[in-house]
């Protein structure tokens, strides 16, 4: 592949397509939240990532698959077929720096008429279109049981309970092994060992749907420090050798997105978010290294920051 950036890139955009247009169909036929092989979640990472990937902008992008900030709207029409949270709170951020960063390209008058129409569209899509009803049915609920006490309207509560079990019973754990862990295979009979009467809620799980308490049951506090080490490095080698503050964004982007949705899941314990994640950071990477060499051909001896230096 010659250039295998754009191949990612236009790849993603086609994905993302395909995904929205297979989401809203199984929505209107089938109903109820979409998933991969029935994981909501893992299907939400996934799209979320597609339209990171998607919006980073090409040199002579197709004209049937332009740049543009299109791409993370429709991402996250995509990812609300799933109801997931933890990548709803965080992709129209995305979306909404991107359309900024984009209409500045144009007069004050064309912004002012550009804004005036999102508007219109996010009020109509809230007021009277589906996105309102599923963050009323994802988010009300929860809001009013913290703020009230009362849980009749919070429909998955019994899924927050699950998890206060899980990580209370997973941090007792890590606090009796907290250098080396206590093993991915047996760290769940630790965890429900720990949870009690509450056991049986666990039955099933495989993971506490936390990275970092993860990692923590794992490999304790060195493995942890590991695994951030490893990651760490990989994101500033590709931020010092992004050749544009957009690729830089969304390497900002893809970070949140996995933080948020490590918090309450785990990007690194699924084979298709694991996917989705090795073919991000490949790509990027493949694309610095094609930069560097291109930099030695012409005989240049520093790339620092994504520019040529003869330094």
């Amino acid at each position: 592949i010659r250039d295998p950036l754009r191949a990612y890139v236009l790849g993603a955009r086609v994905g993302t397509l395909l995904a929205l247009i297979i989401a809203l169909y199984l929505s209107v036929t089938d109903g109820g939240r979409i998933g991969v092989g029935g994981n909501q979640a893992v299907f939400a990472f996934v799209a979320g990532v597609a339209a990171i990937s998607a919006a980073i902008p090409l040199r002579k992008a197709s004209r049937y698959l332009p740049n543009g900030p299109q791409w993370l709207v429709l991402g996250f029409a995509a990812v609300l077929t799933s109801e997931t949270r933890a990548v709803i709170v965080v992709l129209p951020i995305f979306a909404a720096v991107e359309t900024v960063i984009f209409l500045k390209r144009f007069s004050i008058r064309q912004q002012g008429t550009a804004y005036a129409i999102l508007f219109a569209a996010i009020a109509a899509l809230v007021v009277v279109g589906p996105v309102g009803s599923i963050i009323s049915k994802r988010f009300a609920g929860m809001i009013e049981y913290y703020d009230t006490g009362h849980a009749a309207n919070w429909e998955d509560k019994v899924s927050a309970d699950i998890r206060e079990v899980m990580w209370r019973s997973a941090s007792n754990v890590i606090a009796a092994h907290p250098l080396a862990g206590v093993g991915s295979y047996s760290k769940m009979d630790y965890v429900r060992a720990e949870a009690g009467d509450k056991a049986s809620m666990l039955d099933g799980f495989r993971h506490v749907h936390n990275t970092v308490l993860d990692e923590l049951l794992n490999d304790g506090i060195v493995g942890l420090i590991f695994m951030a080490c490893a990651f760490i490095s990989i994101f500033v080698y590709l931020w010092r050798t992004a050749d544009s503050w957009a690729m830089r964004r969304a390497l900002i982007y893809f970070a949140l997105v996995c933080g948020s949705y490590g918090m309450l899941h785990n990007p690194l314990l699924h084979e298709v978010t694991i996917s989705s994640t090795m073919f991000f950071l490949a790509a990027l990477n493949a694309a610095a290294s094609r930069r560097i060499m291109a930099a030695r051909r012409a005989g240049l001896t520093s790339y620092v920051l994504g520019k040529k230096s003869t330094a």
